[in-house]
This record gives structure tokens, C-alpha cells and sequence, in this order.
């Protein structure tokens, strides 16, 4: 083997152990956001101000050069998707693992109608850690992080070196920062990811999991928002 042949070997070797950079998008505000509604797996369409969230996290991706985009494919992520990348060529590659945790029969109600209809079953009644928590017939956060973190490291294999988009939900976000926090739901449930939120991390294939940037710093308007939220659960 000549030195040249060394040399790219070496090359495409140290390529393929580089991690993928990964920019994780919230979708912006929707109409059953505005209402308080538990959306999980069901949707409802963006509002004015969330196509205006999906433009500010427009200028923020185009910071990066993108290699792939995958979506939930939820309505609500695909437009999200559609808007930051309005310039672009690439395809939205719908993906399930993307999807928002199965509120189960929650989806579609409010915090009240929840009360009214499965009175005893809310996280605050159970005395259960938020990893293992469930809504009725729903999904818990661990199992959200799992298929969640089966599919980073999928793309950490695929796309070695590279910089994906990822346009998701609010579960989603919170996965992807406790794998890299490397902290339970109970130790960072107060970090609310707000819509339309911009989280940059590197995920390894050795299974290592590195944060970039971190969309978590609250303003005033969005330590509100994250009252809220902690409020009705």
C-alpha cells in the first residue's frame, strides 16, 4: 500500500468515528398549545406565532451546512420542517421515532377535561418517578429516550461526520437533553423546551451523547410558558 493509500485509509477510518451533529427543532405553537391540549400522537395546526417560531429557528439552522432532514410525521413538524426549509432541496424523511410521547386517552383533552374524566391518574396522584410515569395507555419518558436513542445512534453510524436536522416535539427535546445531560426526568423536568426551541448536540456511535447548544435558557416570557406547563401536569 503507498503512503497516498495510507493516508485516505486513515482518512476515511477517522471520518467514520467522527460523531454526527445533530440539530434538534421543536415545531412551532399550535392551536391546541394555545388551549392547553395534550396532543401526543393526534395534531393540530401551527398558529400565526408558530409559523413565525419555525422562521426564527430558520435563521438559526442556517448557520449549518444540512446533509439530511428527518421529521416527525405528525402535520404539525412536517409544516415546522417545510418552513425552516423553505430554501433548501433537501427531503423530509418522515421518521417515527420522532414522533411526541403517546399521551394515550389524555390526547385531545385539557388538564381539566383530564380531571374530570380519569380523576387519580395524573403524574402528581401516582407517587411514581416521571421515567416510569405513564398516561392510560400511553408511553413513559424511558421509553420515549429509548427509541429515541436507538435511532441517534443509527444516525451516528449513517451519517458519521455529518449534520442532520431533526424537527420533533417537546418529549423528543427532552429525551435527546437527558441523554445528554446524562440525568433521570425527575433531575431536569423544570427544563422546558419551548416551541420552536433550537438544541444543538453530538451524538458518537460509542454511544456518547454531547450537548452544543443548549435551548433551555429561559427568558421571562418563557419561564411563564414553563410555569404553565409544570402547572398542568
Amino acid at each position: 500500500m503507498t503512503p497516498n493509500n495510507i493516508s485516505m485509509t486513515c482518512a476515511s477510518r477517522n471520518k467514520k468515528m467522527q460523531p454526527v451533529t445533530i440539530i434538534v427543532v421543536r415545531h412551532g405553537q399550535t392551536q391546541w398549545n394555545v388551549e392547553g391540549r395534550w396532543q401526543g400522537t393526534l395534531d393540530s395546526p401551527l398558529t400565526e406565532l408558530g409559523r413565525k417560531q419555525a422562521l426564527d429557528a430558520a435563521k438559526i439552522v442556517a448557520e449549518y451546512r444540512l446533509d439530511a432532514v428527518y421529521s416527525s410525521p405528525v402535520g404539525r413538524a412536517v409544516e415546522t420542517a417545510r418552513i425552516i426549509l423553505s430554501s433548501s432541496n433537501l427531503p423530509i424523511i418522515p421518521v417515527e421515532a420522532l414522533r411526541e410521547r403517546d399521551h394515550g386517552v389524555y390526547e385531545g383533552l385539557n388538564a381539566a377535561e383530564i380531571e374530570e374524566r380519569y380523576p387519580g391518574t395524573r403524574y402528581r396522584d401516582c407517587g411514581v418517578s416521571r421515567e416510569t410515569w405513564a398516561p392510560p395507555e400511553g408511553e413513559s419518558m424511558a421509553e420515549v429516550r429509548e427509541r429515541v436513542r436507538q435511532f441517534l445512534l443509527d444516525l451516528a453510524s449513517r451519517h458519521s461526520g455529518q449534520t442532520v436536522l431533526l424537527v420533533t416535539h417537546s418529549g423528543v427535546v427532552r429525551a435527546v437533553d437527558s441523554l445528554c445531560q446524562g440525568a433521570s426526568f425527575d433531575e431536569i423536568w423544570d427544563r422546558v423546551p419551548p416551541n420552536g426551541c433550537v438544541y444543538v448536540a453530538r451524538v458518537y456511535r460509542t454511544g456518547q451523547f454531547e450537548c452544543v447548544r443548549d435551548c433551555f435558557q429561559l427568558s421571562p416570557v418563557l419561564e411563564t410558558h414553563a410555569e404553565k406547563y409544570l402547572a398542568s401536569q
